[in-house]
């Protein structure tokens, strides 16, 4: 059985681990050993990738490293192996720690990875969650696609990427609202177009002369919308003027589209607290507000007819329009009217995940809201890249019904489950391609597969186990035991950094460093072996299944034993 053990004593963040570091430094500068003006300088702490093994000359697979001794060492005019020297002393790591060509590195012993499976075997769901943001409210907008249309694979990567973030941010103890946020005006090009082409698609039908508009939609949506009216309504728009069946088309078509988007979601097993309109916003008059309130403080000014917004006193490279010559307002203005609404609903942080092509807008929104009057530093802006899917190495761009590819095709063909898994794994500012026969492949060639078996397999593990015969003790871990046991132990420290850097990634990069310790260790177990230390494999085991659901589920995947 595994002893009692006190939790906090033995489990380490690097988070935590950092603060040990920051206080031993400021101790030996204390006891006169290391000497330095200010503070102490910007250091890190690191858990070596996957494939990497410790920091400096060692080869040793380690848990964590720092450069503080590096950084320190120009400072206090030694080498880095002496400032590590004069380091180590300070330090109340239980495991062991050693110092490699200046970089101090940190090894779990068995009694921490001992403590950490009991730990997990307490805790059971809530095994890895922690309370760095209990206590905030933080608001995350993302998707947020115009309704011109269904959703895009691309809308299916933020959804996947958003709902990862919510969930690693609550597994933190935040308060997470999730929003998206309809750039829904019937006057913008876009909403314009598409009720221009129901309207043009409506006449068609009924063998009336139309004029084409440039760009027009011809796709599946754009004419079930025209269908539809047609079914339901028949003639009678024939009759109306021009400007008042485009605007009543752009309506219907607005309404198909967020409908056909919130279904889409909804299947994706992504949902949305907030559905937030900009149409709704200028109706209410908030843009008006936010403008005024911009004059008020003396941010705005007026030329060529247009309203200004003095975004260059704020670290812009150039003052922005609000409202146009012709009188409508801009998207900006649009944007700070709605940044303000989320903040008077009282979010401590604003988190807004963004396309990449919307990069630009990142230091005027930012440079908007300081002029309002609100703290910049509260809005957080993720930039994300597109997502293709590819077949037989060829994007697959135009979908059946003649628009783009959309979120719906691509979970005909892979459940949606792999989907997320796909679409969360690499970084956001990188463009995803996704191979459609990898994604459909039930074997370990397709990554979500192998990450979504590791449960699976670890239920085949504790089964066989149990029903091995018991045989004469053997004194600690195996290697592949190891590897899971401090993976175990990791995952905390792993759920933290990924909510602090919000970078749900890492989640899924976790997950398959665990599904690769997992496949290691059943190629190394024998059918009807007998085990020594039966039961501290056995609660390894049931620990590490506890840990890889729970980092599943982070990513919106229940996890099974079956698979």
């Amino acid at each position: 059985m595994l002893s009692v053990v006190n939790f906090a004593e033995m489990f380490w963040t690097r988070a935590e681990l950092r603060a040990e570091l920051t206080g031993a430094a400021l101790k030996a500068r204390v006891a006169g050993q290391l000497n330095w003006n200010g503070d102490v300088p910007a250091f890190v702490v690191t858990r070596p990738p996957l494939g990497r093994t410790g920091r400096g000359s060692s080869r040793e697979r380690v848990d964590f490293a720092t450069n503080l001794a590096l950084v320190l060492a120009p400072v206090c005019n030694l080498k880095p192996d002496d400032v590590a020297a004069q380091l180590l002393p300070y330090l109340s790591w239980p495991g062991r720690q050693f110092v490699a060509q200046g970089f101090l590195n940190f090894v779990m012993d068995d009694q921490q990875l001992l403590s950490t499976v009991a730990r997990a075997l307490e805790e059971e769901r809530h095994y890895g969650a922690g309370a760095a943001l209990k206590g905030t409210r933080i608001n995350v907008e993302f998707v947020s696609a115009e309704p011109t249309r269904p959703l895009s694979l691309t809308g299916g990567r933020h959804a996947a990427v958003g709902e990862a973030l919510c969930r690693v941010l609550e597994l933190q103890g935040a308060d997470v609202t999730r929003e998206f946020y309809l750039n829904d005006v019937a006057s913008s090009t876009k909403m314009r177009v598409m009720g221009e082409s129901v309207a043009a698609h409506y006449l068609e039908a009924f063998g009336r002369e139309v004029e084409w508009p440039e760009d027009a939609l011809r796709d599946d949506f754009v004419r079930g919308v025209a269908r539809r009216v047609i079914e339901t309504e028949g003639n009678v728009y024939l009759l109306l003027p021009e400007e008042e069946r485009i605007a009543a088309f752009t309506h219907q078509a607005r309404e198909s589209a967020v409908e056909s988007q919130k279904k889409t979601l909804a299947n994706f097993g992504v949902r949305f607290d907030v559905w937030t309109s900009e149409d709704v916003l200028r109706r209410e008059g908030r843009v008006a507000v936010a403008i005024e309130r911009l004059k008020e403080r003396g941010h705005a000014y007026e030329k060529s007819r247009a309203t200004w917004l003095r975004t260059t006193a704020f670290g812009d490279s150039a003052d922005r329009p609000l409202v146009r010559a012709n009188g409508d307002y801009t998207y900006l203005a649009a944007d700070v009217a709605y940044h303000a609404l989320k903040f008077a609903r009282g979010f401590d942080v604003l988190i807004d995940l963004w396309t990449a092509q919307h990069a630009p807008y990142v230091a005027r929104t930012r440079a908007a809201l300081e002029a309002t009057g609100y703290n910049p530093n509260q809005l957080q802006v993720l930039l994300c890249q597109g997502a293709r899917l590819l077949h037989d190495g060829a994007p697959l761009h135009i979908g059946r019904g003649g628009g783009t590819y959309t979120l719906d095709e691509a979970l005909e063909s892979i459940d949606s489950d792999t989907l997320r898994f796909l679409l969360v794994e690499r970084n956001v500012e990188e463009r995803l391609d996704i191979e459609k026969e990898t994604a459909t492949h039930d074997d370990e060639s397709n990554p979500a597969y192998a990450a979504r078996l590791a449960p699976s397999r670890l239920a085949t593990l504790i089964r066989e186990l149990e029903a091995a015969p018991a045989a004469s003790a053997e004194d600690g871990f195996t290697p592949e035991e190891r590897e899971l046991a401090r993976l175990v132990a990791l995952w905390p420290d792993e759920a933290l950094t990924a909510a602090q850097g919000r970078a749900p990634q890492r989640v899924a990069s976790f997950v398959s460093e665990f599904a690769n310790a997992v496949r290691a260790l059943l190629t190394a177990s024998r059918p009807g072996e007998s085990y020594g230390r039966r039961n501290e494999r056995l609660q390894l085991l049931k620990a590490a299944q506890i840990t890889v659901s729970n980092a599943l589920r982070v990513l919106g995947i229940e996890a099974t034993e079956r698979f």
